[in-house]
């Protein structure tokens, strides 16, 4: 287990849309998770669930871990009790669902681009990070550039495990070639950043203390099979 680097792995729930493959994979899950998406509302929000649950079962299984229980950390993060040596995160946006699994601690994100009112900019955004923005002047490239910089705080601020509780603004990104810069005062750790480019409509985004990422892995929920 003390190999591994940043494993990362998406799936699709489009798979889902079969009724009985998900009544089949349902019955995989937990009790908890079960009532968890027995609560959700809309159908979609139900597939997205059950393929998180699903895919981060068959990530743990394939490095060695079939027995687990997740518990909730003071701050809200999920980890894996009695486990120290695995550290995990989930994702999902619309149709795909991302798990991340480490040897340190990590957090990933995962968004579908879509039309986005460059307004809210000022609310997540840093006076940097905005003026990064106005530098492109098609609305494609401002999404991409936008969309980056969400996933990446996202993955951050799950990666330390405060979530919302770090206002967005108050550190913030920067690029020098393929490399990803943080400003941030957090904590004194140093943290390491990846992201996926699958030309699938989507962005992902991962943040880890530990350097080495693995290759994302395209996973077949209902084959358990990993395609890449």
């Amino acid at each position: 287990m003390n190999q591994i680097g940043t494993k990362v792995y998406i799936a699709s729930t489009m798979e889902l849309e079969d009724d009985a493959l998900f009544k089949s994979l349902y019955q995989t899950v937990s009790e908890e998770r079960q009532k968890k998406i027995d609560r959700l509302r809309f159908q979609k929000d139900k597939r997205l669930s059950l393929a998180a649950a699903v895919l981060l079962q068959k990530a743990l299984e394939w490095n060695g871990i079939y027995q687990y229980e997740i518990k909730i950390s003071e701050n809200g993060k999920p980890y894996l009790e009695g486990i120290d040596v695995l550290k995990f995160n989930l994702s999902h946006s619309e149709e795909r669902v991302m798990c991340v699994l480490s040897t340190e601690e990590a957090g990933c994100d995962v968004e579908y681009i879509k039309k986005t009112d460059f307004k809210i900019a000022e609310y997540f955004l840093t006076e940097e990070e905005r003026a990064m923005l106005d530098t492109w002047k098609t609305e494609e490239e401002k999404q991409d550039l936008f969309y980056r910089l969400w996933t990446l705080k996202e993955s951050f601020i799950k990666a330390n495990g405060l979530g919302m509780r770090i206002p967005m603004k108050e550190f913030r990104f920067s690029f020098e070639g393929d490399k990803i810069l943080i400003q941030q005062n957090v904590n004194q750790e140093q943290y390491y950043f990846k992201e996926y480019d699958l030309k699938d409509g989507y962005k992902y985004a991962v943040c880890s203390l530990n350097p080495k990422f693995d290759e994302i892995v395209k996973v077949r929920l209902g084959k358990n099979e990993r395609i890449s």
